[in-house]
């Protein structure tokens, strides 16, 4: 473990394939008894292929796939509030990433994937060994085993933006993970278990001097009782998850996001002690229709933060969501919308999907006494906001998702809170709209 935790995460995953790829070649080559082939056959096998499966493909025999993956994005935002200043008339750019997947082997995957357009340029980058029954390992950088939303991929997203409770779960960093399917032939029950140099790039901010967590652990079990089944609650799964870590002492790094992302409250509260998580979450997607539903709650210890050097409150945050959406063009909301059945110029209009979504996020701490905004109060103001988004996604085929949202924020700040960055909300309660349009193309 503290071989993992001083090198970085190019370093893992060098160590990782160095590992690897002796291993699979050496899989492929003693996998069976089948009979000895020709030389010729072996060269064929052996050759390099180029292929285009809706993407590029480089192919060499049966012991290396590599798939080039590409995806544009651009955003148009008219926000009404005043607190958020980067309004864009115009489409800007909101993600260009570029990056490569495959397969060493019939034993391994990996993932590389880099973002032009964001200040965290490297995302996923990870190798994952498949080799045993029941069990796979993972190493590198990639998204702790934590949140329904915030490990869906952005390319199957229902909204332009994850939710709050997405915004709340850690988010990607180096680290191990063990993970599989047991329970059965049909595996019901999933689990994801690892160690992670930190908890998350999420709770980072930035260039700004703050505390995050150190090692942490994090933990993810899902269950599918009717996985076997032919019902309608074939696909029907829930979960719960838990992450642990220990921050050092500082001012903690909880932004309340807007839907948006901007962040309409900054707490400055003094933090020490144990971060942990505790998420729970459900999915269910019967036919065009899709249910899915989050609750995450983070607690922050202050010990030895009061003016006395006494133990206070910690710091929470909670946050939770229900979604709904509707394929109105009749795809299989487990096959994926944006691959639409007729698409357009080709028999028909591509795929056409109506999605709701209601939340909230909600800051506080259980003191007694009374609520107070000084960094080291016992018992905080507790700012909330909540908001619906109504959305309309259209995929013309698949590779062109388009993506329109509606959103409407209710801001609550109590009365006595100062803001700490200029007036985020006018009053102590504020209301507004939010118009979002993405297109997106992908490899």
């Amino acid at each position: 473990m503290s071989v993992l935790t001083s090198c970085s995460f190019k370093g893992q995953l060098l160590i990782v394939l160095a590992i690897l790829l002796p291993a699979s070649s050496s899989f492929a080559q003693d996998s069976g008894s089948a009979p000895a082939e020709t030389p010729a056959a072996k060269a064929a096998e052996r050759d390099w292929d180029f292929r285009w499966d809706n993407r590029p493909s480089l192919r060499y025999g049966d012991l290396l796939r590599i798939d080039v993956r590409a995806r544009l994005v651009t955003d148009m935002r008219r926000p009404d509030a005043a607190f958020i200043d980067n309004d864009t008339s115009r489409f800007d750019i909101a993600r260009r990433r570029i990056g490569v997947e495959g397969e060493v082997g019939g034993v391994a995957d990996f993932q590389i994937e880099r973002d032009f357009a964001d200040r965290r340029r490297w995302r996923d980058v990870y190798v994952n060994y498949r080799g045993l029954d029941r069990i796979e390992f993972q190493a590198g950088q990639f998204k702790l085993p934590f949140g329904l939303d915030e490990n869906t991929s952005s390319t199957n997203l229902d909204f332009v933006y994850r939710s709050r409770a997405a915004r709340l779960s850690p988010g990607r960093d180096p680290g191990l993970m063990a993970h599989g399917r047991v329970g059965g032939g049909a595996g019901i029950v999933r689990y994801e278990a690892g160690g992670f140099t930190q908890d998350g790039d999420n709770g980072r901010a930035g260039d700004l001097p703050r505390p995050s967590g150190g090692w942490t652990t994090a933990g993810r079990l899902l269950v599918q009782p009717l996985r076997s089944s032919t019902s309608v609650f074939e696909d029907f799964q829930a979960g719960v998850a838990y992450t642990s870590s220990d921050v050092q002492s500082g001012i903690a790094d909880l932004r309340g996001p807007s839907a948006l992302r901007d962040p309409f409250y900054r707490p400055e509260f003094a933090v020490q002690g144990m971060r942990r998580r505790v998420g729970l979450e459900m999915r269910w997607r019967p036919g065009p229709f899709s249910v899915q539903s989050e609750l995450v709650r983070m607690a922050s210890e202050r010990l030895g933060q009061s003016v006395e050097d006494l133990d206070l409150p910690s710091l929470t945050a909670s946050a939770w969501y229900v979604h709904g959406t509707w394929v109105v063009t009749g795809e299989k909301k487990t096959a994926g919308a944006d691959e639409p059945k007729r698409p357009l110029f080709d028999g028909g209009f591509g795929s056409l999907e109506f999605a709701a979504r209601v939340e909230g996020v909600r800051f506080s701490s259980a003191g007694g006494g009374p609520p107070t905004t000084g960094p080291r109060a016992e018992t905080i103001l507790p700012p909330r906001d909540r908001a619906i988004t109504f959305g309309v996604n259209w995929s013309p085929n698949r590779w062109i998702r388009v993506q329109g949202n509606l959103i409407r924020d209710t801001i609550s700040i109590p009365t006595g809170e100062a803001p700490l960055s200029g007036p985020l909300v006018d009053g102590p309660s504020s209301s507004f709209w939010s118009r979002v349009v993405r297109f997106r193309f992908a490899l």
